[in-house]
């Protein structure tokens, strides 16, 4: 039998946390637009804020409730056990008067706030089952959504897609009100629980490398891996290398300018000899040609500058229009950059004919102010975390920093990257004069706006109050905690949250991952979980999901092990790429057999059928 002074010990600690519990009603105003959720979130903070693990120890001894899934409905679970403690050890009945403070959220009224905020914000019919949790799926739309009559839009309609998400931080009012008139127009007779919502994504104020400067560097072209495809151009056009289509992101050929005599004797099936920058050889086979280009395929990686040569049989000629490549910083461990806000063009390491160093690496950042917020010692990173840096000195404008963290063979700075500043407090607004254009220019048609870069409940107000100046205070704000002053922040933001008739949180896990560090994430993303659980706040599990899978159509195992995660929340965002239906298919398959096991942290014992 279990020693009885065990027992009374964990009584006593029970009565005492239902009286700190009792305290905190007295705190919290009855009138309050969501009472219950806001006294539950106090509730919860009281359970955390003492470690209680060797309660919990005793409790399971005693075969009772640990409290372990209680996050959203604390009071009525500390009453059941408390009663139950009562009946097997006997003991003093709290007084009528006392219980009669003990007002609560009970566990059914528990599983409708949740059901009901969730389907508020994403749509669908609440389902106030036990047993039962449905999480939506929202897809990023590209820039080309809405083109051959919204086909795209309406196949991730098909495929089961709920919400769609419009970043605006990217493209123009033009094209976001095309995707919208797509959207609405799918809407049409359908069912309201059906409709499709429209997410828009603030931009907020984006921190990015700036312009780095161009110098005639070689052209890359080709591959020793495998044929890559060439189009020769006749004078007209630029000898450039392969790059990324903006709106389709697929890989465009590299391209050659020859001189146009040189273009007219070329016929198809003919092999051009190549010689590059350094005398390699390569040959490219023409496979097609029209008036104005030819196409084919080059066998082997070359440089090609002004002095190479291409040759078919006696006729021969230069590259023409060779496009200046941006310069390469590359930056290894103990280098030094110098990141500044002056509007310059980023270079590499000036040095003098000895080699020595006359200026280090300098790149532009687009956050005003930064040298203000920063302090020697902080930690920057750059690149989702590609570039680790130390800041050693600074100057009004400027922060010279030293290299932790790069490659082997270093890496490379580019162009609009994003740069995160974890240990410093950057005291600037969630919401910028661009989020507030681009808000009245979606206004009509925006179903929720996520806050981006929100750190304290200042920012979820202004959001508020600016979507209520202009009537659409039934708009969903989502706060996106992406820093670490948003997860210090998260019991005071979702009180702000609290007072929005529709709100959420999206878990933004890349910034975030590189704010807290990566080995910290999976710790904070379930702390993240749980206090959201507790004010009965739906969640947005964001970033990276399922993104191989997206772009090759092969998804990592450990991709499908953090999809399976997801189903902890009540709407998983996937980004866009070539296989998004096929993606879809599989994030929801794996999310139904999930929620056959789950229901956010609480096991489901359905039954067993594997063996």
């Amino acid at each position: 039998m279990l020693n009885k002074k065990i027992m009374e010990s964990a009584l006593r600690e029970v009565q005492e946390l239902r009286m700190d519990i009792l305290e905190a009603r007295k705190e919290a105003d009855p009138s309050h637009p969501r009472y219950q959720s806001l006294l539950n979130l106090r509730h919860y903070r009281i359970l955390r804020s003492q470690n209680r693990t060797k309660l919990q120890e005793k409790l399971f001894l005693m075969s009772l409730s640990s409290l372990g899934r209680s996050y959203d409905h604390v009071a009525a679970s500390l009453d059941t056990l408390y009663d139950q403690m009562i009946s097997s050890l006997g003991g003093e009945m709290l007084s009528p008067e006392e219980m009669a403070g003990f007002h609560h959220v009970s566990i059914s009224e528990a599983i409708e706030l949740a059901s009901h905020n969730s389907f508020t914000l994403f749509g669908g019919k609440p389902s106030a089952r036990l047993s039962k949790q449905k999480t939506t799926v929202m897809v990023t739309l590209p820039s080309y959504a809405a083109e051959n009559d919204g086909s795209l839009i309406r196949g991730l309609a098909k495929a089961g897609v709920r919400v769609f998400r419009i970043n605006a931080a990217h493209d123009s009012a033009e094209v976001w009100q095309a995707m919208a008139d797509v959207i609405a127009d799918i809407n049409q007779g359908r069912h309201e629980e059906k409709k499709l919502k429209i997410f828009i994504d603030l931009a907020g104020p984006k921190i990015r490398t700036g312009k780095i400067k161009r110098v005639d560097l070689p052209v890359l072209v080709g591959s020793n891996k495998s044929e890559k495809e060439v189009i020769l151009y006749p004078e007209k056009g630029a000898t450039a290398p392969q790059k990324t289509d903006i709106i389709t992101q697929k890989k465009m050929p590299a391209t050659l300018c020859v001189e146009k005599k040189f273009y007219k004797r070329l016929k198809t099936g003919d092999a051009i000899k190549v010689r590059d920058a350094n005398g390699k050889k390569a040959k490219i086979t023409l496979t097609n040609i029209t008036k104005n280009s030819a196409r084919g395929t080059i066998d082997k990686k070359v440089l090609l500058d002004k002095d190479s040569m291409l040759r078919q049989k006696d006729a021969k000629s230069y590259l023409l229009n060779i496009e200046r490549q941006i310069e390469q910083i590359r930056l290894f461990i103990n280098d030094y950059l110098i990141i500044t806000e002056e509007k310059i063009l980023g270079h590499s390491t000036v040095t003098d004919s000895d080699n020595k160093v006359l200026k280090s690496a300098t790149i532009s950042c687009s956050l005003k102010g930064m040298a203000s917020f920063v302090a020697i010692g902080d930690k920057v990173f750059i690149d989702d975390g590609k570039i680790g840096l130390e800041v050693l000195e600074k100057t009004k404008q400027s922060i010279i920093c030293r290299v932790t963290h790069a490659k082997v063979n270093g890496t490379l700075i580019k162009e609009e990257k994003g740069i995160n500043f974890p240990d410093s407090e950057l005291k600037i607004a969630a919401l910028t004069k661009a989020d507030r254009q681009n808000i009245l220019s979606v206004i009509d048609f925006a179903d929720s706006f996520s806050l981006s870069f929100c750190q304290k409940k200042e920012d979820v107000r202004e959001l508020r109050e600016l979507l209520r100046e202009h009537r659409r205070d039934d708009a969903g704000i989502v706060a996106k905690i992406e820093t670490k002053n948003a997860v210090s922040n998260m019991p005071e933001i979702l009180e702000e949250l609290l007072v929005c008739k529709n709100s959420g949180v999206m878990i933004a896990r890349g910034d975030l991952a590189i704010e807290v560090g990566f080995i910290n994430m999976s710790f904070i993303q379930e702390e993240l979980l749980d206090i959201c659980s507790a004010a009965h706040m739906p969640v947005i599990w964001a970033t990276q999901v399922l993104e191989s899978q997206m772009k090759t159509n092969l998804p990592s195992r450990a991709e499908i092990s953090d999809a399976a995660l997801s189903g902890r929340a009540e709407c998983v965002m996937l980004n866009k790429g070539p296989f998004a239906i096929d993606t879809i298919d599989i994030l929801r398959q794996i999310l139904h057999e999930m929620h056959q096991l789950f229901k956010k942290n609480q096991k489901l014992l359905s039954k067993a059928t594997l063996w």
